[in-house]
């Protein structure tokens, strides 16, 4: 699991090239050929919300999530990642599966009425994007998953750290 969200992060680093190029693209025709395009402004927001949707589930392995630690850093190591699990199991796993049923939905009817940018300059097949909302939401299960399992590993004294720490790019 934890492999499948570290290739999905290595996809997000390179689409930042894209991302570089599209801004550059964009730049350099709006300030000395006097363009602008509405479809190029989408596609940076689009490579955007896939580059950070693209990274939960690893973001989650490498314990680089938002977390609010003010009560529970008074706790013993083995407390906080039993409080973790809970978590995960009962917060983190029902609104990651509403968010792919609900998400799935909402990239199917995308799909479905061949939706496309708001007067016709821009994008067509929006569901493309839609559909990185589940898949992000399935990527970011795997991820917590992935350290579930490694806490548990630990609590039973078979390892140090839940999280991995190798470099994105090392791994």
């Amino acid at each position: 699991m934890e492999r499948i969200c570290t290739y999905a992060a290595r996809v997000a680093g390179l689409l930042l090239f894209a991302l570089t190029a599209v801004i550059l693209y964009e730049i350099i025709g709006r300030q000395f050929y006097n363009t602008n395009s509405v479809a190029l402004g989408e596609l940076q927001w689009h490579l955007h919300g896939i580059i950070a949707l693209l990274g939960f589930g690893y973001a989650y392995t490498r314990d680089a999530h938002v977390r609010i630690d003010l009560v529970s850093q008074n706790f013993s190591q083995p407390f906080r990642m039993k409080l973790e699990i809970l978590g995960i199991i009962l917060f983190l796993t029902p609104f990651m599966i509403l968010i792919i049923q609900h998400g799935s939905d909402f990239a199917y009817r995308s799909y479905i009425r061949s939706e496309g940018s708001n007067g016709g300059l821009g994008l067509d097949h929006r569901f493309i994007i839609k559909s990185i909302i589940p898949i992000s939401a399935i990527l970011a299960l795997m991820g917590a998953y992935s350290v579930v399992l490694r806490m548990i590993v630990v609590l039973r004294g078979n390892l140090k750290d839940p999280y991995e720490s190798k470099e994105l790019w090392k791994s």
